[in-house]
């Protein structure tokens, strides 16, 4: 195999591994994160903000502040609440563009990965370049793994109030 192909494979392999690990790390904060919701809408009869449980993020988020805000219960947990929301709505955008664009360069172009996006705007059909700095790649990681423990422990702290036993989200 010659020098350029085995980086090639190299860098695909990194970016693979890199992309693979946002998609696990998000996975696991959005499970709390709908672990979450669950309490709220059983045992916080969620019915009240929500005509069903919500399923997407968006409509997850707006849920979990409107439970939040109103029921004196969870009063404890409003600013741990909103500062989870507030990391889901900062981090989606990203997850969002890693997840559902096109690798454009399988090797990085000035010490980034690009990816090929394609939307529609007024039906039509718009390209744009997404890069990803390889630089950025440690601290959305860290993010993540923050995001998804974050997440643990506000469903696990309402879930104390559900048994009884209220405990202070860090």
């Amino acid at each position: 195999m010659n020098t350029n192909a085995s980086q090639g494979a190299a860098d695909l392999n990194a970016l693979a591994k890199a992309v693979g690990l946002v998609v696990l790390q998000w996975g696991q904060a959005e499970q709390s994160l709908d672990l979450l919701v669950a309490i709220l809408w059983h045992s916080f009869n969620g019915k009240r903000y929500a005509k069903k449980i919500p399923l997407m993020l968006e409509p997850k988020i707006e849920f979990v502040r409107a439970c939040m805000s109103s029921d004196p219960a969870l009063s404890q947990f409003r600013d741990a609440a909103d500062e989870l929301l507030g990391q889901f709505k900062d981090l989606s955008s990203v997850r969002h563009e890693l997840i559902h664009g096109a690798v454009a360069s399988i090797s990085p172009v000035d010490n980034a990965f690009v990816f090929a996006k394609l939307h529609i705007h007024d039906g039509y059909h718009h390209h744009r370049e997404v890069r990803f700095e390889v630089a950025e790649y440690p601290r959305l990681v860290q993010k993540l793994i923050d995001l998804g423990r974050m997440a643990h422990e506000l469903a696990a702290a309402v879930f104390g109030v559900v048994k009884g036993n209220a405990t202070h989200v860090k």
